[in-house]
């Protein structure tokens, strides 16, 4: 029965992570999030954390979720993107290789 629960809590972690880092509109994007906080919670009640889940439903699912919204209420994220962003592309990269050099050193 945990392996089961396990699996699914760990499809609904990673289905959240994942379409908040695809979807295009934020205020969804917000929701995604909120749903792998969640499934993150539920894992911890799975391990018999239930402090730690409780903290984790708190302050991520509450505070900073609530949080995000506001700051996107607030803010007009209404951007027109015009393709790729290669800078930032080739930015993340080298940031990758340099944490991974100084992890290996």
């Amino acid at each position: 029965m945990n392996i089961v629960a396990l699996i699914l809590i760990s499809v609904v972690v990673l289905s959240g992570a994942l379409s908040a880092a695809f979807l295009p509109r934020l205020v969804h994007a917000t929701l995604a999030v909120v749903l792998s906080f969640v499934g993150v919670a539920c894992m911890y009640f799975l391990l018999g954390a239930e402090f730690v889940g409780l903290v984790q439903i708190f302050v991520y699912v509450g505070a900073v979720s609530i949080l995000i919204v506001f700051t996107i209420l607030l803010t007009n994220p209404e951007e027109k993107s015009e393709g790729v962003n290669w800078l930032g592309i080739i930015t993340a990269f080298a940031v990758f290789l340099g944490l991974a050099w100084a992890i290996t050193k």
